[in-house]
């Protein structure tokens, strides 16, 4: 199939679908760990944004999503920034987020060489 001059083919929507279910599943994992390790933040439901920067020609996106914490009534509490591609990295409140070398990451597709595709699988 070609596509316009200049134009990114891209990845098939099969692939981008399973990097979208992978970084989703990551940040989810990361938000557990962190919610866990904080005794405030516990019991807080979680709604997973996962990552908006991944398209055909980004799949591996910018390697951050966003998670809302929620009260019983599907308040948000808190929003925190998890990373879609490593444990280590784990999550920020959005607060610290925005002040982190890592804020600069954000919304802008990252070379593989940072976030690679496809992306690892980080639950244990």
């Amino acid at each position: 199939m070609l596509g316009a001059c200049g134009e990114k083919q891209g990845v098939p929507f099969d692939t981008l679908e399973t990097a979208r279910k992978q970084a989703k599943e990551n940040a989810e994992f990361n938000a557990r760990k962190w919610r866990a390790d904080s005794n405030m933040y516990a019991e807080a439901n979680m709604i997973s944004r996962g990552d908006s920067t991944q398209e055909p020609s980004c799949p591996q996106g910018d390697g951050w999503a966003t998670i809302d914490l929620a009260d019983a009534n599907g308040q948000t509490i808190l929003k925190i920034k998890c990373s879609t591609v490593s444990d280590s990295v784990g999550c920020r409140e959005e607060k610290d987020f925005k002040s982190s070398p890592y804020a600069n990451e954000d919304g802008s597709c990252q070379e593989v060489s940072k976030v690679p595709h496809p992306l690892p699988k980080i639950a244990k």
